[in-house]
């Protein structure tokens, strides 16, 4: 009887270091492969976006390049920096399953998605509006009874859209750039989320004087970075990485690089911060 329990008890051990073992950060997995995959998209100018030379580039992706910086210095050797597409669909998919190490990726913080993910601090704060043509009688969400909408598979936005106007015609595409598109085309009314994603949108079009945002905001959108849920090391690092940032003033010379006066993605809110904003609650 004894000789068992001893077996039983090493054979316990045994899978509980074993779950140890799987259980390791993504941080030291990072350090230990010299290879850190960043999940960005590749439809939402100026977060991610595939520039005309075919290199993909935004804020969100200027800022994964600092986190990989400071991966650099913790590892202390030299860490590549992968970008990996994701889309709105699967960017919490592609979390789960390891394909990619983080998302920046325009993700509003819920709990819902905390159910499954974590994320890190908010690092931007934004709100949902309309984008439609220019002398579109659309002018707020109380005009879409009826109307063709167009938004993204698996975004709050399309969520926030239904309850802010359910007698509208939802059409939910894989991407915001197909939305775009089908509203160029005529093949919608109304292009909706997050203000910041209309404007680059606007500023993609040939003429972007066809094109006008509208309405007051109708959520609040705090973004935060997905991450693997349950691993406070990888959290930790990342949110000490964003304090770092905006401490440093990096974080306020990659906004004005994006948002800034002289660009075309330029904020119409002259008196904006250029901060990282303070943690908002996360929306349910």
């Amino acid at each position: 009887m004894i000789r068992s329990a001893t077996k039983l008890f090493a054979l316990s051990a045994f899978v509980l270091l074993g779950s140890f073992a799987s259980a390791a950060s993504i941080r030291d997995d990072v350090c230990s492969k010299g290879v850190f995959n960043a999940g960005v998209k590749y439809d939402s100018p100026p977060f991610g976006f595939v520039d005309e030379n075919g290199d993909v580039t935004g804020f969100d992706v200027d800022l994964v390049k600092e986190i990989g910086k400071n991966l650099t210095e913790v590892c202390k050797k030299p860490i590549k920096v992968v970008l990996k597409q994701v889309t709105s669909k699967n960017r919490i998919e592609f979390v789960q399953n390891g394909t990619v190490d983080i998302a920046a990726a325009t993700a509003t913080a819920t709990y819902g998605r905390m159910d499954t993910v974590d994320f890190s601090n908010t690092y931007f704060l934004d709100g949902q509006r309309l984008l439609v043509p220019a002398g579109s009688p659309i002018k707020s969400t109380r005009d879409l009874a009826g109307k063709r909408v167009g938004t993204a598979q698996g975004s709050t936005s399309e969520v926030n859209l239904k309850a802010a106007a359910p007698k509208a015609n939802v059409i939910s595409l894989q991407q915001y750039t197909d939305a775009f598109t089908a509203l160029q085309q005529g093949r919608v009314d109304a292009v909706s989320t997050d203000s910041t994603i209309l404007l680059g949108l606007k500023a993609s079009a040939p003429d972007p004087s066809k094109y006008a945002i509208v309405g007051p905001f109708f959520s609040s959108e705090p973004y935060g970075m997905i991450l693997k849920q349950n691993d406070s090391k990888w959290r930790n690092f990342v949110n000490e990485s964003l304090s770092r940032v905006s401490a440093d003033g990096t974080y306020k010379k990659i906004f004005s690089k994006w948002f800034g006066p002289k660009t075309k993605y330029s904020l119409p809110d002259p008196k904006r911060s250029q901060e990282i904003p303070a943690q908002f609650p996360v929306r349910r």
